[in-house]
């Protein structure tokens, strides 16, 4: 069964107008014989009567029916009263609706119509608007007959759907990138309903909503669920290139009432994301431009944009804005001009764009966004103390306890406002082991992060959690009373004093020395001060200063030199940098786990000297980062020498020390060789698809330990290949079929269970890492949906097709090798068949018509239509036949619908030409008759000895002139035909 016949109210709006009444006579008339025009407009040729110049200043306009103001049957007011606008002509419709749009400030046309979508109207029929050009400024300067004066119904009551009145989005997908297409029609959303929906029209709607190129397209019942309202658009058919899903040809507007077997679906790439990270959380930003993806420059994108593109990407909270250098360098060409976010946006695609601030492009744009959207302690009513639970892909789940240290639990205790933890973490399960699985994510947090997001985590490869042995915390309560804001870390930045709950205050620079800053270090935890410098003021609230001795062990005890008052000016403001802050990285790289290494000394991030630096000083890098043991600490040849500072610094480490500083310092002999000193550790992880067609297929093997192995298919799961594509950015789904190996090769990972939505192989949790061979099932083979180049590579099979069968990497690229010569024959001889029936075709038609035009029907069949299953049919008329027309005493009747749109002619209808009216034209007017000047030759058989020549004669109405003749074949309407009936051609036996 077809969409089609499931939609019984969209058989009315697809029957051509020509099929589904009579043309109607006109029930006023415009001017009649005789009469004369007060100031006429110039007619149109062939026009008989007069055109009303429009009223200054007459005619409110409004849409009724529709849902809003910008949707409904176009009404105008006149004399105080309300009344409709009827076409006749649907040629003349698109005119009349840009202007009605554009009047009423609702954008451009999204659909209109002339059979009264939204119901006929009961009252005064005012405007019969005809010609309008579509530029006019109301609807009364389109030509017209006169107020009241019109030459059709109610049920020719003109229907217009703004693009204001519709909008579109994807349901039920988990974001705003994927899911279930519906339109919102009328004030109520509604699915879109098709039976071959492909790629074309998923593209349409993907770029339409600002999420890039379109990765997949589907039957939603078999992804997203179906809908259970309306049906809002049916029988959808898009090139891919058009601007809004209403551009496209649609054959069935609605709301309509049906099943929803053929509720449609997409998948899209997305408009953001960040590469060159250890997840999809973090990384260098890159946006879709057309069909590829381009670099976004540091300048283009400030904090409001990232908190943006972090929601995008269903991240946490957005933690920093980075330039280039930290994470390894893009390639190719950037994206023109930068965003300007208000930060509620849900997608980046939304935001406002703004020229760029410079010339030229400094760097890429990177962004930082925690990789769980909550944390919240569970089992205890104090709100400071109790199970430790995380939110990731709209999923609360508890942590598990084996890798929860003190320095996790300070670090989240402060996020939650409870202060420092105590000083002992209670053993796992204090609190309850929670419902469902634990979590395993192992947090590798120092102590003095900000936010428990910026902590490094493992999740691939970690052992499983005994059940019940959820991770647990016990803060203090104790909320501290200043902080260091807009820092690196929590131990350095903009001093901030609270004076009272939820409220803050910073603090001027005034007579501020280093005696209140050790105070402020000690209360943070955060070592010594090693910098104090003044910032330009922010503005906000500020305290006159504080008065400290340098004994007090907590600030509160020093004094407050009067309350918070707001700045006027701009006076600069206390930054304190602590010891605490000393962090080290590995920038530039394809991980966190190996890279240039950087420190952050007294507020700035240096680059190491390359001189002296071997591999027990990568070692201590290493170790100090929790990323294994060092493989190698290659020079600025590998990862780059750095933009920043040197750190002057030289080391003698010996490879057993906890951090850089720990290491005895060496003479200064300066940096001869410049900065870039790298190191790459053992739990550097890398990703790849090896022996496929291409980068993205093939057996999915991972770098660990600096040796490649490959993951074995028992126990991983069907969604670990769509995360594994999205990471590669091969598109947003891929399959997962197990692959027997064609030459033994170890694996390091079994049982891995990427859950739906996962964007990085790296957060799904699997066996531990070990080598191992596979069973007998096989390695696990992937292929995505994409080609690497953001284009599509396969296609979804439609509702009840058949999917090729899995095959084995080795077999597969066989099968998808074809010869250049195999396809040249294929098309060659496409090409030639096609030539072949076309000449037979023609061939027959012309020694049919040599045998005579009654003879022509039978020479080639009908054309077969589909029978649609509606109970609405035209009804048959029956009207005598003028005198001397050839066809007197004979019925016309209409012919059958072919299902075509009806803003389209069906020149395929069988040869009967619509009923004539049962009544006469009105008075002053004269008929247009047909006047056959030569019969048919008779039938000779093959040979053709004369040819039927049919020529036609128009008598004039009274004072007027006629339209100039159609050509051949040709059955439109003569334009703005409003008193005269139609005239065709056709051959003897074919009503006139």
């Amino acid at each position: 069964m077809s969409l089609m016949s499931l939609l019984s109210p969209v058989a009315h709006q697809l029957l051509p107008p020509w099929v589904a009444q009579p043309r109607p006579r006109p029930q006023t008339q415009a001017t009649p014989r005789g009469s004369s025009c007060s100031r006429p407009r110039p007619a149109p040729p062939g026009f008989c009567g007069c055109l009303v110049p429009a009223e200054p200043g007459a005619g409110e306009l409004r849409l009724v029916g529709g849902g809003g103001r910008c949707a409904g049957r176009v009404e105008v007011k006149h004399d105080g009263e309300w009344g409709s606008v009827c076409v006749y002509d649907f040629h003349s419709e698109s005119g009349l609706a840009a202007v009605v749009c554009r009047q009423l400030g609702c954008g451009r046309v999204a659909r209109s119509s002339v059979y009264a979508p939204f119901g006929e109207a009961t009252g005064r029929i005012w405007l019969q608007p005809f010609y309008c050009q579509g530029n006019e400024e109301r609807l009364q300067d389109c030509p017209h007959f006169g107020w009241g004066q019109h030459f059709c119904d109610h049920n020719r009551d003109v229907g217009v759907t703004c693009a204001d009145a519709v909008e579109l989005r994807l349901a039920a997908g988990g974001g705003p990138c994927a899911g279930r297409v519906e339109v919102k029609l009328q004030g109520r959303w509604g699915s879109v309903g098709d039976d071959h929906w492909d790629m074309e029209d998923a593209e349409v709607v993907c770029q339409q909503l600002g999420c890039g190129s379109a990765t997949g397209a589907y039957s939603a019942g078999s992804h997203f669920g179906k809908g259970d309202g309306p049906i809002s658009l049916g029988l959808v058919d898009c090139r891919g290139d058009e601007v809004t899903l209403w551009d496209c040809e649609i054959r069935a507007w609605g709301p309509y009432a049906g099943i929803h077997d053929f509720d449609t679906a997409v998948a899209c790439q997305g408009f953001a994301r960040l590469v060159g990270g250890d997840g999809a959380c973090a990384g260098r930003l890159e946006v879709r431009r057309g069909r590829a993806w381009v670099g976004v420059c540091e300048d283009a994108v400030d904090m409001e944009a990232a908190r943006v593109v972090c929601r995008e990407l269903g991240c946490g909270q957005a933690l920093a804005v980075l330039g280039t250098g930290r994470f390894e360098a893009g390639t190719g060409p950037f994206w023109e001009g930068g965003f300007s976010c208000t930060g509620t946006e849900s997608l980046l695609a939304t935001c406002a764009r703004r020229p760029a601030r410079g010339q030229g492009c400094a760097g890429h744009a990177s962004i930082i966004c925690s990789p769980y959207t909550g944390f919240r302690l569970a089992g205890d009513s104090s709100g400071c103390a109790g199970r430790v639970e995380v939110e990731a892909g709209g999923t609360w789940g508890s942590l598990c306890a084996t890798g929860w240290d003190l320095p996790d639990a300070h670090v989240l205790c402060r996020h939650l406002g409870c202060g420092p933890s105590a000083a002992i973490v209670p053993p796992g399960g204090s609190f309850g082991g929670g419902d469902g699985p634990l979590r395993p994510d192992a947090f590798g947090c120092g102590g003095s992060e900000r936010h428990p997001g910026e902590c490094p985590t493992a999740v691939l490869g970690e052992p499983a959690c005994p059940p019940g042995h959820a991770a647990a915390v016990n803060c203090s309560g104790m909320a501290e009373p200043l902080r260091l804001a807009e820092g690196e870390s929590r131990c350095d930045g903009r001093l901030e004093v609270t004076t009272s709950p939820g409220a803050w205050a910073r603090v001027p620079a005034g007579l501020w020395d280093a005696r209140r800053s050790t105070v402020v270090c000690q209360q943070l935890g955060c070592g010594v001060p090693e910098k104090v410098h003044a910032v330009p003021g922010s503005g906000s609230a500020a305290l006159p200063g504080l008065r400290c001795n340098g004994s007090e062990e907590n600030p509160a005890w020093c004094n407050v030199s009067g309350t918070a008052t707001t700045a006027t000016g701009s006076p600069e403001e206390v930054a304190v940098v602590c010891s605490g802050s000393r962090r080290v990285r590995l920038a530039g790289g394809p991980g966190r786990c190996a890279g240039r290494v950087e420190v952050y000394v007294e507020g700035t991030w240096a680059t190491v000297c390359q001189e002296n630096w071997d591999l027990p000083h990568a070692t201590v890098v290493c170790r100090q980062l929790g990323c294994g043991t060092a493989l190698a600490a290659p020079g600025s040849a590998r990862f780059g020498p750095g933009t920043g500072p040197l750190w002057p610094e030289a080391l003698g480490c010996a490879g057993t020390e906890a951090s850089l500083w720990d290491c005895p310092a060496l003479a200064r002999g300066g940096c001869r060789r410049g900065g870039g000193a790298g190191a790459e550790c053992s739990e550097h992880r890398s990703l790849r698809l090896a022996g496929g067609s291409g980068r993205c297929s093939g057996h999915l093997e991972v770098r660990y330990n600096g040796t490649w192995g490959r993951v074995c298919a028992k126990g991983t799961s069907p969604a670990t290949a769509t995360a594994v594509c999205w990471q590669l950015g091969c598109g947003a789904g891929g399959r997962l079929v197990a692959a027997p190996a064609q030459a033994p090769a170890p694996a390091w990972l079994a049982w891995v269970g990427c859950e739906e939505g996962t964007r990085s192989l790296w957060r799904c949790p699997s066996a531990p890492w070990r080598l191992q061979a596979c069973s007998p099932g096989g390695d696990a083979h992937v292929t995505c949906d994409g080609d690497g180049d953001g284009t599509s590579g396969t296609t979804t099979p439609s509702p009840g097709s058949r999917s090729p069968q899995d095959v084995p990497s080795g077999t597969a690229a066989t099968a998808r090798t074809v010869s250049v010569l195999t396809v040249l024959c294929v098309v060659l001889g496409t090409l030639l068949s096609l030539a072949v029936g076309a000449v037979a075709v023609q061939t027959c038609r012309a020694r049919a018509w040599c045998r005579g035009p009654g003879k022509a029907a039978d020479a080639v069949s009908d054309a077969v239509y589909e029978e649609l299953d509606y109970a609405l049919t035209p009804e048959y008329q029956e009207v005598p036949s003028r005198p001397g027309s050839p066809s007197e005493e004979s019925g016309a009747k209409l012919p059958y619908s072919s299902g075509d749109s009806a803003e389209e002619r069906d020149t395929k209808a069988a040869p009967a030409s619509p009923a004539l009216p049962e009544h006469g034209p009105p008075d002053g007017y004269d008929d247009a008759a047909a006047v056959l000047e030569e019969p048919p030759a008779a039938d000779t058989g093959d040979v053709c000895e004369g040819e039927a020549r049919r020529s036609w004669s128009c008598v004039p109405p009274t004072g007027g002139s006629c339209p100039p003749p159609s050509p051949p074949g040709d059955t439109r309407d003569p334009p703005g035909d409003t008193n005269y009936d139609d005239v065709g051609t056709g051959t003897l036996g074919t009503s006139l």
